[in-house]
């Protein structure tokens, strides 16, 4: 009786609104959102004298999306980056954070300068965003006390205890310098290895700071040449170490030098040129020479056409520890995340390419080995660990 009195038009209109109202019955509220992507925050340098370094990072963190989208993404859902500049500068690594609370982001797999993330890590907390770090390493970033923070690299000062370790006990110098920009990281290296220098016998016979960005160093050159510094311990990011490696050559000064990671960014070869020779570098492993990580070495390769940074192993890692613990948990809950990550222990730790991963309640790694490399013929060369 109801279809004589219908036209067919006001039929048609009937039975689609049937069907849409038996779709919404069946339907759950929220899987509408199902295919929604994933945002997790990349804060690095991608522009500035550390842009190098960010972008091998920001390189790393892509393929590692790129392997999880796939694979059918997490909890299918895609990831997402959010990418953000903050040219290892205090100010713009909080208005980056700022910018990924705004947009939504669930977790952040950022920074490569201290300073950025102390001044990001605030933002972060107070949004009860999953954090985990790749790159900077200062004490001071743990020691905030987040509950959601997690390191995937070495953090606090090592580099410049091994690094004074290296100079008096591996190289028999007795008289050492150092210099360091003040930035969060690097002044914490600078201290290690001057007390621990002190320890193993040596003198420390200079001591020195710069100022990043700087170009000119041939003052404090000068200083290094009057002083009898058999070794420098450069406590900079490559920029500047690659400037004072060329000045002091200009100056034919033959201290050895010593630095940190930064120095393994091929920037640093590029900018000190001839003068890098013989310089040495305190690094945490690197992709090629871990067996865990051939396949991602081989992915890397494909994707980008050149073979993996210092640093971008790290980030890599990072991304796939956020995938880890939401799918673990099996949801996108960052307290929930958290509280799986922390229950981890070196029996159930993740398998990263960069080695099993489980964290002290600080979020810090329980151990970490490091390498070292020299520079010669124009390329940093594997010495030992």
């Amino acid at each position: 009786m109801l279809a004589q009195i219908i036209s067919p038009t006001r039929a048609g209109a009937l039975a689609c609104f049937i069907m849409a109202a038996c779709v919404a019955m069946i339907v759950p509220p929220n899987s509408a959102r199902a295919a929604d992507p994933i945002l997790i925050g990349f804060s690095a340098p991608l522009t500035g004298d550390a842009a190098g370094s960010g972008q091998e990072a920001l390189d790393g963190a892509k393929l590692a999306v790129a392997e999880i989208n796939a694979k059918g993404g997490i909890l299918g859902r895609p990831v997402q980056l959010v990418e953000g500049d903050d040219r290892c500068d205090p100010k713009d690594a909080a208005l980056v954070a700022q910018k990924f609370i705004a947009q939504k982001i669930a977790a952040a797999a950022s920074h490569y300068c201290s300073g950025a993330a102390l001044a990001a890590l605030p933002i972060l907390r107070e949004a009860g965003v999953l954090y985990v770090d790749w790159g900077a390493v200062s004490s001071k970033i743990p020691a905030t006390g987040y509950d959601r923070l997690f390191i995937t690299i070495y953090n606090g000062a090592q580099p410049g205890v091994y690094g004074a370790e290296i100079a008096v006990k591996t190289l028999g110098f007795k008289k050492v310098a150092v210099v360091d920009d003040r930035t969060p990281a690097n002044g914490e290296f600078a201290a290690a290895f001057q007390k621990r220098a002190k320890e193993l016998g040596a003198e420390v016979v200079l001591v020195g700071h710069v100022t990043q960005g700087d170009k000119d160093f041939n003052a404090f050159v000068t200083q290094v040449k009057g002083s009898g510094a058999q070794a420098l311990f450069t406590s900079n990011y490559y920029a500047e170490a690659g400037l004072i490696n060329r000045q002091l050559r200009d100056q034919q000064v033959n201290t050895v030098t010593i630095c940190p990671d930064a120095c393994m960014d091929p920037q640093f070869l590029t900018i000190a040129g001839t003068a890098s020779e013989g310089a040495y570098s305190v690094t945490q492993p690197q992709a090629d020479e871990l067996p865990s990580a051939k396949g991602f070495v081989a992915a890397y390769q494909k994707m980008f056409g050149k073979a993996p940074g210092y640093i971008g192993p790290y980030s890599y890692d990072a991304i796939n520890v956020i995938a880890a613990a939401y799918t673990a948990v099996g949801k996108v809950d960052n307290a929930a995340a958290a509280k799986y990550l922390h229950g981890l222990d070196k029996d159930a730790a993740l398998k990263g390419i960069t080695g099993p991963l489980s964290w002290k309640p600080d979020g810090t790694l329980p151990q970490f080995t490091f390498s070292l490399y020299q520079a010669k013929g124009g390329k940093m060369v594997f010495v030992g660990q």
